[in-house]
């Protein structure tokens, strides 16, 4: 049997969970911004019409190892910043206001 999702709902749902736990909130926040993250290395290295296994030749990292930088996260900053310099960009800190 399948369930249609229902978005509204379902944000719903969170936003009710997440105004009663300070702490749930938080680790939310941290995972949206995680995903943000993630989306902003991939439309960045399709900007720049870069495949994961041009990122690989360009960095000298494995095509699985960028695949799971991009969709799981993980590695290191040094591999981090290698994938970025590889299309162009640097990372920056931001203090929050």
């Amino acid at each position: 049997m399948f369930i249609q999702s229902n978005p509204d709902k379902e944000k719903k749902i969170i936003e009710e969970l997440i105004a009663s736990d300070e702490e749930l909130r938080k680790q939310h926040e941290l995972f949206l911004a995680e995903m943000e993250f993630k989306q902003a290395l991939i439309d960045a290295r399709k900007e720049n019409n870069l495949t994961q296994k041009d990122i690989s030749k360009l960095t000298g990292m494995s095509q699985q190892a960028v695949s799971r930088l991009e969709r799981k996260g993980g590695g290191t900053i040094e591999t981090l910043l290698r994938y970025l310099q590889s299309i162009g960009y640097t990372l920056t800190i931001n203090k929050i206001h």
